[in-house]
């Protein structure tokens, strides 16, 4: 009987004793892996996947933000929110997704911001009144102008003033709203409008009523339809005058 409680003891002990041999292995071995995962420069980024649909971003720009972080050189350890929110510091970029796939690439998605106009000179704004701050010449754009926090007001007033002119040919290439909150439009060709702050749409409909009728059109400059009836021309100086100035004034000082 003892002989059989003592086998059974070292069959217990022999047990555990290889079971604790396995389990210490795996551990090590575990150890091992995570230690060669996150060491640093252990497996790098090898492959940057950029999709989307860009016109005015560059992959190349996309690829350089990316290669900026530290933190590229790891894939492991590598956080998909910390390259997304490199991406969003770009101007160009709208919206961003990012993606790690084994065993070293790195998916990116962008969405380009959904540019609309030109802003002020030194920026743009998308389709949804939002300001971003980079600047890119492109003739198809209108320039809009104003204090900042206006840009989606002066974006739809563009929107709904351009709907009212198209028809009858006219094409607007700038809209500013000035600091008084008065607003005034260029109409492809130069031909300028100044609106004022209220009754704009009933203002503008004036112009595209009495325009047609203005003879010498081409000299016009600008009209001032800030008036409750009629408007006001102002003529573009032409050349002939203005020499005739400089002549008369030099007559002038010679006498």
């Amino acid at each position: 009987m003892a002989s059989v409680t003592t086998r059974t003891r070292l069959a217990f002990i022999g047990g555990l004793t290889f079971f604790l041999a396995v389990l210490s292995a795996l551990l090590w071995g575990l150890w091992l892996l995570v230690m060669w995962m996150t060491a640093a420069n252990q497996v790098p980024v090898n492959s940057l996947m950029i999709q989307g649909e860009h016109r005015y971003l560059s992959r190349e720009e996309v690829r350089q933000s990316v290669l900026a972080l530290p933190e590229v050189g790891n894939f492991f350890t590598l956080e998909v929110d910390r390259v997304q929110q490199q991406l969003q510091s770009l101007p160009w970029v709208y919206q961003s997704s990012v993606r790690k796939q084994w065993p070293d690439i790195l998916r990116v998605y962008i969405v380009e911001q959904p540019v609309a106009a030109q802003w002020n000179q030194d920026a743009m704004v998308n389709t949804h009144g939002e300001i971003f701050r980079t600047r890119h010449d492109d003739p198809e754009l209108v320039s809009l102008s104003g204090p900042d926090e206006e840009s989606g007001r002066v974006l739809d007033e563009y929107r709904e003033l351009q709907q009212l002119l198209q028809p009858n040919g006219y094409r607007i290439e700038r809209v500013h709203l000035t600091p008084r909150r008065s607003w005034e439009l260029t109409l492809a060709g130069g031909v300028k409008l100044l609106l004022g702050r209220e009754d704009v749409e009933a203002r503008l409909q004036r112009f595209i009523d009495v325009y047609p009728g203005i003879a010498e059109r081409e000299r016009v400059a600008y009209l001032d339809l800030r008036y409750d009836t009629g408007l006001a021309v102002g003529w573009k100086q032409d050349e002939e005058t203005d020499n005739d100035k400089k002549r008369g004034t030099k007559s002038n000082r010679r006498a």
